[in-house]
């Protein structure tokens, strides 16, 4: 399923899911999903708020904050926002895949 970045406007960062998808690859029961990042080797764990199941279908992290700015995706041009595919594994799992990965590498820290 295809999904895009999300962001609230103040600090909140996630991954807009579209509503048709919603029913078709979660499940009521699901507190939470597990995410398995392209650029990480432990799933991100992301509950499943209660909006997410009332019209406000995203998945939001810090986990995927820290991801799009790690990948200089932390800012996009309005209605614009970077699309990826989520892979539904099984029972509450997915994999965060590029459709196309940005050019270029994330700067590395200063310490």
């Amino acid at each position: 399923m295809i999904v895009s970045a999300w962001y609230d406007g103040h600090s909140t960062y996630g991954l807009r899911v579209l509503e048709e998808d919603v029913s078709l690859n979660f499940r009521p029961e699901w507190k939470t999903v597990s995410v398995y990042l392209p650029d990480t080797t432990d799933p991100a764990e992301i509950p499943l708020t209660p909006s997410f199941w009332e019209g406000s279908p995203e998945l939001r992290s810090p986990e995927i904050r820290v991801f799009l700015v790690r990948n200089d995706l932390g800012e996009w041009e309005k209605n614009r926002p970077p699309r990826f595919e989520l892979i539904p594994l099984g029972e509450g799992v997915f994999r965060l895949a590029w459709i196309i990965k940005p050019r270029g590498q994330p700067a590395l820290p200063l310490t």
